[in-house]
């Protein structure tokens, strides 16, 4: 519920946040960021009407207490810092315009966000999603191929819908990707995904041929011959979870991080882990991997050099 201000027409704190509307407008700032500004705006200028500020010249302090306040009501970190964001790019537009002498928001910072995780699925729920597809046609050997692939090798689906043929190499089971920032990588792929890939590729040729479709160089195809998009790998994902044993819903980058996650369980240096994500840094694989602590205490166990000796002691 809107908290009821008094609101004194054209007065100094109005007029400023309508004008800042306004730019933006004519900035052609999207309608979903505009209503979202105007929103987060209102909320700062019911705080300084309670706080009987003269004007939006204030102290750094002065607008801490702010970021304080939205904690205090309960607000989520994500929203807090929204509503920061856009009393940062309010205070630097009245600057910049030469409406402040100074910027007193320069240094307000945002709350701590808590890490999140995107979503994974078990082994076993991995296994579901995969056998749930019976590849019998274009269609359906399209989809099973494409999570084939995605979980045997990590990739992004950006990663997998612009895999061309020449990327292939299947007599060494073998993907060159190519990543963020067009760094490429070679990516293996085991027996049951090159499997997947040689039946989809069969009715792949055979559904250009019925529909006399030119050759294109995109392996994954659309029902117009054209590169499928990632919308539509979505889209597959979605259809497939409603037929599959899985907890919830999820989204193809779920199994970029089961593929890291399951990896990791079963032994594979973090390294390894990296290099086959093309991750350029390491600390960025570490996000994708959460084993909870059985699983870490159990493979502590098993390669820790004392632990091992440990054990063998308690077994005499």
């Amino acid at each position: 519920m809107t908290e009821k201000v008094d609101r004194q027409p054209n007065d100094a704190l109005s007029a400023q946040i309508k004008a800042f509307l306004l730019e933006q407008r004519a900035r052609a700032v999207s309608i979903h960021t505009q209503r979202a500004q105007r929103a987060d705006l209102e909320k700062l200028e019911i705080h300084a009407r309670r706080e009987k500020w003269n004007g939006w010249a204030v102290k750094p302090k002065i607008l801490r207490h702010f970021a304080l306040e939205l904690g205090k009501r309960g607000l989520d970190p994500a929203s807090q810092a929204r509503i920061l964001s856009t009393t940062r790019a309010f205070y630097e537009w009245m600057f910049e315009t030469g409406r402040l002498q100074n910027n007193p928001a320069s240094s307000l910072r945002n709350p701590k966000q808590p890490k999140r995780l995107p979503a994974f699925l078990t082994e076993g729920e991995s296994w579901n999603l995969l056998e749930s597809i019976e590849p019998a046609d274009f269609v359906t050997s399209r989809t099973r191929c494409i999570f084939e692939l995605l979980y045997a090798c990590g990739l992004r689906v950006s990663e997998l819908t612009g895999l061309n043929h020449q990327h292939l190499d299947m007599a060494e089971y073998t993907v060159r990707v190519l990543g963020k920032g067009d760094k490429e990588r070679l990516v293996p792929f085991h027996a049951a995904a090159a499997k997947s890939l040689e039946i989809y590729m069969n009715f792949r040729s055979d559904f250009l041929a019925s529909k006399n479709l030119p050759p294109n160089a995109a392996i994954f195809i659309n029902q117009k011959g054209g590169r499928l998009t990632a919308m539509s790998v979505r889209n597959f994902l979605n259809q497939a979870l409603e037929q599959a044993t899985v907890r919830a819903k999820i989204s193809p980058h779920a199994l970029r991080h089961s593929f890291a996650t399951h990896l990791l369980s079963r032994g594979m240096d973090l390294r390894a882990i990296q290099e086959l994500l093309g991750h350029s840094s390491l600390s960025t694989t570490q996000k994708y991997t959460h084993l909870d602590m059985a699983q870490l205490a159990k493979i502590y166990e098993s390669a820790h050099p004392r632990a091992k000796k440990k054990m063998a002691d308690d077994e005499h």
